[in-house]
């Protein structure tokens, strides 16, 4: 018994190698590389110089003698060295086991006391029979792994087999080779439980070499080998989800290089499986630059969109995670079909990322329907612009000198909106759809006017006290029709500002405007931003009762009025955008020659009764 547990704990606890009757090294444990602090490539790579080093030194007592080896660092270690001589079927080989000395003595020979202390506390189960298979000897290990009581005798051997042709296979085995290293078997447990288990066994020996049986060591692997199935069975799974799932899927390597594609992405594409795998994924599907516009000018380009390997940095910046919509891909046949991508990284089990699918979905029929969806809301758009601008025309047909004064207004009004919309003061309320509707608004200004009557509307001459104030009731006439429009409708629109534009754009920054003689702020900026626009309309053209001023003297009436008459940001805008204001009225005047701006020159007199704008 002591001898087979010093066998046992001599093979598990200390270093040992096994070398062959040519003096040929043909295993080693790993307890050995840990004694020795050298790597397997170290001792054969130099197998020679090792041994003639292990076989050198002091001799001791019967066939122990003491050595030195050098790690892999160069650094001396002092060794005991025992060997012997062991017959098996293959030929006589050498055993030598290898004890470190610690303080100038090696490690004390353990008595049977300790041995068998350390054989129960070995975790894997380790069992001995004889050669009839009877038990002789068991750890606790074994003992919980049979789901057996320690006080309780073990079966015979053959009846932990399920299958006796594993056993046959076994003992067949070691009568050959003298030894089996992690042969997978099963076993039962006592209440009938399958377990899979890799076998280690050796064969023990009399004195006499005789056979008197075997010890084995078993490694549970039953969980693993449970979970090694299920991997398996997820691993068809999925591929046969990869395979049929409607979605295109595209599997990259981190240099964009295409792994692998499923059914949906050769069938979204065009592309043939084999037709791409290796290739860049840029090259296959980044759709290639032309010019922006048949008008854009000799060597303008489409700004490039960004490449795979960016769109892998951006991943990695994102936690593993991207998502594009509406990205145009270039497919076989050299249509472009627009998707919606979704980028992810694939880990290891140790979060390397290994890879980078590709999952896309095509949306060129919505992006295709979006297109006429946008064309129609466009004719719409348009459609409805020049109906509300023929409906406010209805007023200015009564007004011979306007001429394209709504236009005009229109325009005015879009350049101060877009440059306030700079300010960061208003940057979040000035919107594009804001800007569309205060333009569109604007045109209605004066709609109240159609409540004038022509004796007042059309005077040629100054107005009179009273006629300038029934001329005034044009804001409330206005904002009062527009107001009940705008009732109807269950949402703000552009009816909504146009209500604000016509009640107040008379209203003064100091309050002294009408028809409510608010101040500051408390008039609608709609209103603030046309009330500029079209005094300076007023000033700069030409009506029945008074000549056109200058440009540049408009200019000036305005600025000289900041902070009175107009918001002073709305005047600030307006004198950084002065030039544009130029070119709308010079444009109105002689279209065929925009670019030839009059000069500035003395002003006439001003006319003065009927209110700026009025």
């Amino acid at each position: 018994m002591a001898e087979v547990l010093l066998r046992i704990i001599e093979e598990l606890a200390d270093g040992f190698l096994v070398i062959n009757e040519e003096g040929k090294i043909v295993f080693f444990n790993e307890v050995f590389l840990t004694t020795t602090g050298l790597r397997s490539n170290d001792i054969l790579a130099h197998e020679g110089e090792f041994l003639t080093d292990l076989r050198r030194g002091d001799k001791g007592t019967g066939q122990e003698r003491e050595t030195v080896i050098r790690d892999m660092h160069g650094t001396p270690h002092r060794f005991m060295v025992s060997s012997l001589n062991v017959e098996s079927t293959r030929g006589q080989c050498t055993l030598v086991r290898l004890s470190a000395i610690h303080n100038g003595t090696c490690a004390p020979a353990r008595d049977s006391a300790e041995l068998r202390q350390m054989f129960r506390n070995i975790r894997d189960p380790l069992y001995t029979a004889d050669l009839g298979g009877t038990i002789s000897v068991a750890n606790p290990a074994f003992y919980a792994l049979l789901e057996w009581k320690e006080d309780e005798p073990l079966p015979n051997v053959a009846d932990l087999y399920p299958s006796a042709s594993e056993l046959e296979d076994k003992i067949l085995r070691l009568a050959e080779e003298d030894s089996v290293s992690n042969l997978e078997t099963h076993l039962r447990t006592r209440s009938q439980r399958p377990i899979r288990v890799l076998d280690t066994s050796w064969v023990l020996r009399d004195d006499k070499g005789i056979a008197t049986g075997y010890t084995t060591h078993l490694k549970d692997v039953t969980q693993v080998k449970n979970l090694e199935a299920r991997l398996k069975i997820s691993e068809r799974n999925y591929i046969l989800l990869f395979g049929t799932i409607l979605s295109s899927i595209i599997i990259v390597d981190p240099a964009g290089q295409i792994l692998n594609c499923n059914f949906s992405a050769e069938t979204l594409f065009g592309y043939p499986w084999m037709d791409i795998v290796g290739k860049n994924y840029s090259d296959v599907f980044q759709v290639p630059e032309r010019p922006a516009s048949p008008e854009s000018p000799p060597g303008s380009v489409h700004t490039a969109r960004p490449s795979i390997k960016d769109i892998i940095a951006i991943v990695d910046r994102n936690r593993g995670h991207y998502i594009e919509t509406d990205v145009p891909r270039q497919c076989r046949d050299g249509t472009i079909k627009f998707t919606y991508a979704s980028y992810s990284a694939l880990t290891s089990t140790t979060g390397e990322t290994i890879a980078y699918a590709v999952m896309e979905r095509d949306l060129t029929e919505r992006e295709q329907r979006e297109k006429r969806l946008e064309e129609s809301f466009q004719q719409i758009k348009e459609t409805q612009s020049g109906t509300i601008l023929g409906f406010a025309r209805l007023t200015e047909y009564r007004d011979m000198d306007s001429g394209k004064h709504l236009e005009r207004i229109r325009d005015y009004t879009r350049v101060l909106a877009q440059g306030l919309s700079e300010l960061p003061k208003y940057a979040g309320y000035i919107t594009a759809e804001y800007i569309e509707d205060v333009c569109l608004a604007s045109i209605l200004h004066d709609v109240g006017k159609v409540g004038i009557e022509d004796a007042v509307l059309r005077k040629s001459g100054r107005l009179t006290f009273e006629e300038f104030e029934t001329m005034k009731e044009h804001a409330r006439l206005g904002g009062e029709a527009l107001k009940a429009v705008d009732r109807e409708i269950n949402r703000e629109s552009f009816l909504t500002i146009g209500k604000e534009i016509a009640f107040s754009h008379h209203e003064r920054w100091d309050g002294t405007g009408y028809p409510r003689g608010i101040a500051g702020e408390q008039i609608p900026l709609s209103a603030r931003i046309v009330a500029l626009a079209d005094v300076y309309d007023a000033l700069t053209s030409k009506r029945s009762y008074k000549d056109a001023i200058p440009h540049d003297e408009a200019v000036k009436i305005i600025m000289s009025e900041s902070g009175t008459h107009f918001d002073p940001d709305v005047a600030e805008v307006f004198m950084k955008n002065r030039d544009t204001f130029q070119r709308i009225q010079a444009f109105d005047s002689n279209p065929l020659n925009v670019g030839d701006l009059p000069k500035a020159s003395s002003p006439p007199r001003i006319r003065h009764g009927r209110g700026s704008g009025a």
